[in-house]
């Protein structure tokens, strides 16, 4: 959804990584991330602010800032961890956060990534910088502290079978099995929303790669009018792939104030398979709740 990684999905999937009753938490203060290694960096994120720093040998200064806040790192003596991205060596984590170059930063708060910066900050800022993060982090009620042990290794979130075995086929690229095993998931556990969420996510992917021009259907769907629901329903799908959700749900709400029986509830269920894919978390999906109860009751 976000890029080769699916940040959406790894931010509901992830489980926060559990504090001792020190509130000590197990883990560097410095790593170098990897594809294999981002969904226990999140995992961290549940209970200590991380601060990803994107870097390439080739770029003097990726590489003099990321080195600016690994000192700041060790300085906060756990306060915050800091996640070196080699984009050369690790491309698609890059591509997962949305990033075109270096240097850059994102700080992950609870599975949330906030962008900071995307080119070089002024002299001066970094430290400033990373205070915001902490106290951001503190009014989420991440107040736990790394331990600076560099040998530790999250603990693997336990999963029902057939969720654990659709998150597999999906970092495999099998789209096909994933449903078939998010499905069987939600089967088991009809009330497994991480499950449903995940589904969600498969299918969307899938009613996206049948469009062939993902442009001239936005611009058809333009000219057609909100009667035509499968149309709209398209065209909302690839606004919400293209990271353009308040525009999917602006859509769709307005097909359903326009329609009724069939066509609204087809709208309607669309609409909240997107909220899933989204993020309950992300303000543009609490705006749309109440413009779709509106639109409802009006």
């Amino acid at each position: 959804m976000y890029g080769a990684v699916d940040l959406s999905g790894l931010s509901k999937t992830a489980s926060p990584a559990q504090a001792g009753p020190d509130g000590s938490l197990s883990g560097p203060y410095v790593l170098e991330v990897t594809p294999d290694n981002l969904r226990g960096v999140l995992e961290v994120s549940g209970q200590v602010a991380v601060i990803l720093s994107f870097y390439a040998e080739q770029s003097e200064a990726s590489v003099g800032l990321t080195a600016q806040l690994e000192t700041l790192a060790q300085e906060a003596q756990g306060r915050f961890q800091l996640g070196k991205v080699d984009i050369a060596t690790y491309p698609e984590v890059a591509q997962a956060f949305g990033l075109q170059g270096v240097p850059a930063a994102v700080a992950v708060l609870q599975g949330q990534p906030v962008p900071l910066f995307q080119g070089t900050p002024q002299d001066g800022e970094l430290a400033p910088m990373v205070n915001r993060v902490l106290e951001a982090a503190a009014q989420y009620g991440l107040t736990a502290v790394l331990n600076g042990d560099t040998d530790a290794v999250p603990p693997a979130p336990v999963r029902p079978p057939h969720l654990a075995a659709g998150l597999e086929a999906l970092d495999s690229g099998d789209l096909e099995m994933a449903q078939v095993e998010f499905t069987q998931a939600l089967k088991d556990n009809p009330g497994d929303e991480e499950s449903q969420a995940m589904l969600a996510q498969v299918e969307l992917v899938q009613r996206v790669r049948t469009v062939s021009d993902p442009v001239e259907l936005l611009q058809r769907a333009k000219s057609a009018g909100l009667q035509d629901v499968e149309i709209q329903l398209q065209a909302a799908d690839i606004e919400c792939y293209g990271r353009r959700p308040e525009s999917a749900f602006a859509r769709l709400i307005d097909v359903i104030s326009v329609t009724s029986g069939d066509d609204r509830e087809t709208a309607r269920k669309r609409l909240l398979e997107l909220f899933d894919i989204v993020g309950a978390d992300n303000p543009a999906v609490g705006q749309a709740r109440k413009a779709l109860a509106m639109a409802l009751f009006s």
